[in-house]
């Protein structure tokens, strides 16, 4: 918010008296009516990690070992085994995850294997940590886009809550990873956790945003690349969401998920991906745009298959044209899942701006807001 301090006018008035002989008086002097500029409010210091790579793949890789080798190692002992459950269960999922590596793009495969050798980890583990996603039962997310005509100010913007386990570990790693490839893919920013190549949740340097939902899937043979690197070549090739789409569409697909889209321009998208077929529902001017973990179609607004989403529907109906950052923040607070939530953020794509909060019940913390035109450059 800010503020204007006007400056009291002043007047100098000035007299003389010369002898006998009265000087007629002067006229006022000029009124200044001066106003002060707004003062500049101090920006806040972004209170979760952030982490920037730099380079060629090899590059990338080393970074990100380098800068969080610590993390990556309890998050691969703590978090990770206790996930893939028994021994048994572990060593099935590291059988899946050699298979999963051939269908890695060749970038992706030498910025992984660059991470393993920087932390000195099982080059089979790194891969795991890109795959397991895949071999996994659904998880539930929400995600609501909204045209500029929602808000007062006139600002598009995306809203995400990521709701996924915690074992009590996860809730404290997540980090901001902003990438600069020096091969002609575009800069993004991902919101993630040390050690997690792909994107689940991130804007790229032309204002491609985009987030996913999991929807229930049966298990299948590595076939394709894990989804969380499918969705990072979204951000690293692609402008807009119809470019997003068409990708998404020319490119083999692992899993079933449901990923919202929303570029600079405003335009919207949820698109409902499947191994045999990707199905878009555009978002239309005067109404949100909602995905949780359902595939429906051009259904839109039929209730009572997920209280989160008629949550949302609902809330984004009544009060629409009213539907700022703070409210977007407040409507994803009532869809979060408690302690389940570990990560909720708002997009502004056209001012390449997010807004984060992260941690057990994320929604109902603190947002921080990060400028991401600063990083991307």
């Amino acid at each position: 918010m800010s503020f204007r301090t006007l400056l009291v006018p002043f007047m100098l008035i000035a007299a003389s008296n010369a002898g006998c002989v009265s000087a007629p008086p002067p006229g006022p002097a000029p009124v200044s009516l001066a106003v002060a500029p707004p003062p500049v409010p101090l920006e806040e210091k972004f209170p979760l990690p952030l982490v920037e790579l730099r380079g060629s793949a090899a590059d990338l890789g080393t970074g990100h070992g380098k800068q969080l080798a610590e993390p990556i190692k309890l998050l691969q002992d703590k978090y990770l085994r206790v996930y893939m459950g028994s021994p048994g269960h572990r060593l099935l999922a590291m059988a899946a995850a050699s298979l999963f590596e051939a269908k890695f793009r060749p970038e992706h495969r030498t910025e992984t294997a660059a991470m393993a050798k920087e932390v000195g980890m099982d080059p089979r583990e790194a891969i795991l940590a890109q795959c397991f996603l895949d071999l996994s039962p659904m998880t539930a997310c929400s995600t609501i886009t909204l045209p500029a005509s929602a808000a007062p100010d006139h600002v598009a913007r995306f809203g995400r809550n990521l709701d996924f386990p915690s074992f009590n570990i996860a809730d404290k790693y997540t980090t901001v990873f902003v990438y600069h490839p020096d091969d002609g893919r575009y800069q993004f920013a991902a919101i993630g956790w040390p050690g997690m190549a792909g994107v689940l949740s991130g804007m790229n340097e032309h204002g491609l945003a985009l987030a996913n939902m999991e929807v229930t899937r049966g298990s299948r043979l590595p076939d394709a690349m894990p989804y969380t690197l499918l969705y990072r070549t979204v951000l690293e090739r692609c402008r807009t969401v119809d470019e997003a789409v068409k990708l998404l569409e020319s490119t083999p697909r692992q899993t079933s998920n449901n990923l919202m889209l929303m570029d600079a321009s405003g335009t919207r998208a949820v698109v409902e991906i499947t191994p045999k077929s990707v199905k878009v529902r555009h978002g239309t001017e005067g109404s949100a745009l909602i995905s949780t973990n359902h595939q429906r179609g051009e259904d839109a607004d039929t209730a009572g298959r997920c209280n989160r989403y008629d949550l949302l529907h609902d809330t984004a109906k009544s009060d629409y044209g009213h539907i700022g950052e703070k409210q977007i923040e407040s409507m994803l607070a009532g869809a979060a899942q408690g302690d389940f939530t570990l990560q909720s953020m708002v997009f502004e794509p056209s001012t390449r701006t997010l807004y984060l909060a992260a941690g057990r019940n994320a929604a109902s913390g603190k947002f921080h807001r990060l400028d991401l035109k600063k990083y991307f450059h």
